[in-house]
């Protein structure tokens, strides 16, 4: 039986009313800023952290690392993803770590690994479940939620920024269009695209890189070991892979080739190509992968089916 006028407009109105709390509860998220995880080459290295303002913890926390060539970028920039991660139930955590040129490869990484044993050493005074624990991140930070996530302590690149009696293992690794395969020269750009690096950073892509790495020639051995893929080994945690079949700086072929490393080494993951998708993308395709990231870290840290 159809329900009457007035019955179906008071459960329409419910439904406004928990659509607007929902997007409140990610609005209305109280990020706290400037915590000082570690400290390494001279640098007081920080983080910002948003906690889940309902449930009861401890709660899964996620790592977000941001992008910009590893020599640009704030972790403000991942903010909204702080917000989002709080209000579905993670501590959420933006680190910002130090740049290139100035700290060459691995001083990112060992950022990213010292923020992950200062929290999980603070797991008490954060709320945070020490054993679900995930990492994301778009372009440079996306390798660098890889490397956090494929690397062990002998690879020698824990650093020396803090916290050296807890572990950085994590249990989940989001990447959003990351470069994965060093050695070989850079993707040849068109002249419009140059132009755009050359603006935003001042110099060219080669440069960039050669910035990052700490060499300009593309034989050099040292790009075999800053690859993500040398690290793929069967004890890796779940890894979800986000590439835009469009993306003008990072091929295919890089995804590609991490996904076949991982499933040669049975290490659980799913490579999603995102068509029309570039380095980076609005819209209908944003919400699409964002909701299949979430159903990913809900899986894996929460246990969701």
């Amino acid at each position: 039986m159809t329900p009457p006028v007035k019955e179906m407009f008071s459960i329409f109105f419910i439904m406004l009313i928990c659509l607007s709390l929902k997007a409140q509860s990610a609005s209305e998220v109280n990020i706290m800023k400037d915590i000082v995880y570690g400290r390494s080459g001279g640098v007081e290295l920080k983080l910002d952290l948003a906690q889940p303002a309902k449930g009861e913890g401890p709660f899964p926390v996620v790592f977000f690392f941001h992008g910009g060539g590893w020599q640009q970028g704030n972790k403000s920039h991942m903010h909204r993803w702080l917000r989002r991660f709080a209000s579905e139930g993670y501590v959420s955590v933006s680190v910002a770590y130090r740049f290139a040129p100035q700290f060459k490869w691995p001083s990112q990484v060992e950022d990213a690994k010292a923020a992950i044993r200062f929290l999980r050493g603070n797991a008490l005074a954060y709320d945070i479940d020490p054993d679900r624990i995930g990492t994301m991140g778009e372009s440079a930070g996306g390798y660098l939620a890889l490397m956090t996530g494929l690397t062990a302590p002998s690879d020698g690149l824990e650093g020396e920024g803090g916290s050296a009696e807890f572990s950085s293992s994590v249990h989940a690794v989001v990447s959003y269009f990351s470069a994965t395969d060093f050695s070989g020269p850079a993707r040849v750009l068109t002249s419009e695209l140059q132009k755009e690096i050359q603006k935003y950073y001042n110099k060219s892509l080669t440069q960039v890189r050669a910035d990052f790495t700490g060499t300009s020639d593309p034989d050099d051995p040292i790009l075999k070991k800053i690859s993500v893929l040398p690290y793929v080994d069967k004890n890796d945690p779940p890894v979800l892979i986000f590439q835009g079949d469009s993306d003008p700086f990072v091929s295919v072929d890089q995804a590609r080739k991490l996904a076949s490393r991982l499933e040669h080494s049975n290490v659980p993951h799913e490579l999603i190509i995102v068509k029309g998708g570039g380095h980076g993308w609005t819209g209908a395709l944003q919400d699409e992968t964002t909701r299949q990231m979430l159903e990913f870290f809900h899986r894996v840290l929460k246990g969701k089916k």
